[in-house]
């Protein structure tokens, strides 16, 4: 399959998992500071989390190439870029600074139980499948962040964000920073494995993948809407 293929399939399983129930309810929820503590502090378990999976699918690749790919990748969220010098959980512990929480509070966060079985499922996707299928799984979420997939739908996940918490908590761009930089940063992320999935991924396998990176995205259904419950029981 060629990438503009793969981008299309791929492309449409994200647009799904945004007109889901669980998307839809998450992003109906007023914002307030508690319910803002909430998403930033599963938040933070996620994108810590996303850290151990990479690199169970990197050393399940055999290919050297690929592996070079997922370091780079995995440089820019753990040690630096242009939107942090420390690491994308700078971004997430200063956003979070910004609605009362302290950097231990983000580093020590206790998971929902839904965020927990989440967590599980990814990483069980990224030892266990395939690599090729772990690749798509784990890329894919880069790609809820992507305003050209979802701009004609009300955008990706970060910009959604960014207007609620501007409507709702009247937070200057300077105040989200974690929203700020990864709707740009996962804008370029989106596309840096797109030509490993039409190189690598053999004929006659293409479903696998595709069957894999949708499960992913029904274990984000399962992840936000945990959320969105526990927000909406918070004041």
């Amino acid at each position: 399959m060629k990438a503009q293929q793969w981008r299309q399939v791929l492309g449409e399983c994200v647009r799904d998992f945004f007109r889901t129930a669980e998307m839809e309810h998450f992003y109906s929820i007023r914002m307030t500071p508690e319910r803002a503590r909430i998403y930033l502090l599963q938040l933070g378990l996620y994108a810590r989390q996303r850290r151990n999976n990479w690199p169970q699918v990197a050393a399940n690749c055999p290919e050297f190439e690929v592996k070079q790919r997922i370091l780079a990748y995995e440089y820019e969220e753990l040690v630096e870029d242009e939107h942090s010098k420390t690491g994308h959980m700078d971004l997430i512990v200063r956003q979070g600074k910004e609605v009362g929480l302290s950097a231990d509070e983000v580093m020590n966060a206790a998971p929902l139980p839904t965020t927990k079985a989440a967590m599980y499922a990814w990483f069980w996707i990224a030892r266990t499948r395939p690599w090729q299928e772990a690749i798509a799984a784990s890329t894919i979420a880069e790609w809820t962040n992507d305003d050209r997939l979802l701009g004609d739908i009300g955008g990706g996940n970060c910009s959604r964000l960014y207007k609620i918490w501007s409507r709702d908590l009247n937070f200057s761009a300077a105040q989200v920073p974690n929203f700020t930089a990864h709707s740009k940063a996962d804008v370029r992320h989106s596309d840096m494995f797109i030509d490993v999935l039409e190189k690598y991924v053999a004929p006659g396998r293409e479903q696998d993948v595709l069957t894999t990176a949708t499960d992913s995205m029904d274990i984000h259904r399962v992840y936000f809407g945990g959320m969105a419950q526990a927000m909406e029981r918070a004041s």
